[in-house]
C-alpha cells in the first residue's frame, strides 16, 4: 500500500471527529484499543469487497483490533463498530476486555461479593493492586501475542478476587 500512516491521520483528522483517539497520536496507536504496537493500514472495505489502497478507505488498527474488525462492504458498519468499540483512555481496552471475559467465564461481575461486604474499599482497592503484580507474573503471552489475552486477564482477576475473599472471610459463589 502505497499510503503512509500520516496521510492516513490527515485525512481523517479532517472528515472524522467523532472517535475518541487523540488525533495527535493517532499516527502511532491504534484507533481502537489505544495501544502503541505495529499499526497496520487496515481498509475500510476490503479489496475483496471493491476497497482501494486510497487514503479514504484506511484506518489504522493494531494487528488484534484488525482481526477483529468487521469485513463489509458497507462502511458505516466498521465506523460504528469503532465508535462503539474504543477506548478513551489508551492501553485500558484490553482489561476492560479480560474484565467481561471474567463475567462470561464465572457468570457475574468481578469483586460483586465485596460490594455489600464490610470492608473499607480503598483499602480493598490498594490490596487488588499489590496481589496484581504476583499474579500477572504467573501469566505469559500466548504465542505471537504481545499482551495478554481477556481470558487470562479474567483468570487473574479471579486469583485476586479468591485471595481477597480468603483474607476477609468472604465466601465466593
Amino acid at each position: 500500500m502505497g499510503v503512509g500512516n500520516e496521510q492516513v491521520v490527515a485525512y481523517w483528522v479532517e472528515h472524522e471527529l467523532d472517535l475518541t483517539i487523540d488525533w495527535s497520536e493517532a499516527h502511532e496507536r491504534c484507533w481502537r484499543c489505544g495501544t502503541k504496537s505495529g499499526l497496520e493500514r487496515c481498509r475500510i472495505v476490503s479489496a475483496a469487497l471493491g476497497g482501494t489502497d486510497t487514503v479514504d478507505n484506511m484506518v489504522l488498527l493494531c494487528g488484534r483490533c484488525r482481526r477483529e474488525a468487521p469485513s463489509h462492504q458497507d462502511p458505516q458498519y466498521l465506523w460504528r463498530w469503532l465508535r462503539a468499540t474504543s477506548v478513551s483512555s489508551p492501553d485500558v481496552y484490553w482489561t476492560m476486555r479480560g474484565w467481561k471475559e471474567f463475567e462470561v467465564i464465572f457468570g457475574r461481575k468481578p469483586l460483586e461479593c465485596f460490594e455489600e461486604a464490610p470492608v473499607d474499599h480503598r483499602a480493598l482497592n490498594a490490596e487488588c493492586r499489590a496481589l496484581a503484580a504476583d499474579e500477572f507474573a504467573k501469566t505469559v503471552f500466548q504465542f505471537g501475542e504481545g499482551r495478554l489475552n481477556p481470558s487470562t486477564i479474567a483468570c487473574v482477576i479471579a486469583e485476586i478476587e479468591k485471595k481477597l475473599a480468603n483474607r476477609h472471610g468472604i465466601r465466593l459463589p
